[in-house]
């Protein structure tokens, strides 16, 4: 599916006002709040770090505001701390990402904010938890929120560096005893490639005397 995503922005930017891809990799720091039943209790669980990568697509050519579209791969869980030892929970997700992108461009970057929802897809789960007996939802939503900093420079490839913030808005396992939700903090870096000519795509002020 992703693949196909993708294939359809390379050969439709034109019609669909694409103006360019983009690569990343990061870090993920995450954890897991266990929500009981009966009794009703929260148990915040420890942070596990994991690995990320995404590929999107970013639309339109608006100064201020833009649209991005991506496909992620995330490594979240937690660590489950209990006295007779620590279990490790680990899944990994491959999302489809949607975040309105608020941008500034200024001489020498571009600091932005993203916002938007992620639905996501659990692709492999490794739980030791005692509390959880059965599979993660397959599709849960989450939101995001983030900021980045592009630097700018005369080429149509760009370097930019993110953060993100990524709660559950929906629970990601749910049974009669027990609710989780995933939280994740995500650092990444990331190349861009702009459609628009290496003229168009420096960023770079134009002043009219």
């Amino acid at each position: 599916m992703s693949i196909g995503i993708m294939l359809c922005f390379v050969f439709q930017a034109k019609a669909q006002k694409l103006n360019s891809i983009a690569i990343t990799a990061g870090a993920t720091a995450a954890n897991q709040k266990f929500f009981l039943i009966d009794p009703p209790d929260i148990s915040r669980k420890k942070y596990v770090f994991g690995f990320n990568a995404s590929i999107f697509g970013e639309f339109f050519t608006r100064d201020y505001v833009r649209w991005v579209t991506e496909i992620q791969y995330n490594q979240k869980g937690s660590v489950d701390q209990q006295p007779e030892g620590n279990y490790p929970n680990q899944i990994q997700y491959l999302s489809w990402n949607n975040y309105l992108k608020l941008r500034y461009e200024m001489f020498s970057i571009i600091p932005y904010v993203l916002l938007g929802p992620r639905l996501e897809y659990n692709l492999v789960q490794g739980v030791s938890s005692p509390a959880v007996v059965g599979n993660f939802l397959p599709l849960h939503v989450s939101a995001a929120v983030g900021g980045g900093v592009e630097f700018v420079n005369y080429f149509n490839i760009k370097f930019f560096v993110e953060g993100f913030y990524n709660p559950d808005v929906m629970p990601a396992y749910v049974s009669p005893e027990l609710h989780v939700f995933n939280k994740d903090f995500e650092l990444r870096v990331g190349l861009k490639y702009e459609f628009a000519s290496r003229k168009e795509s420096c960023n770079t002020p134009t002043y009219v005397e």
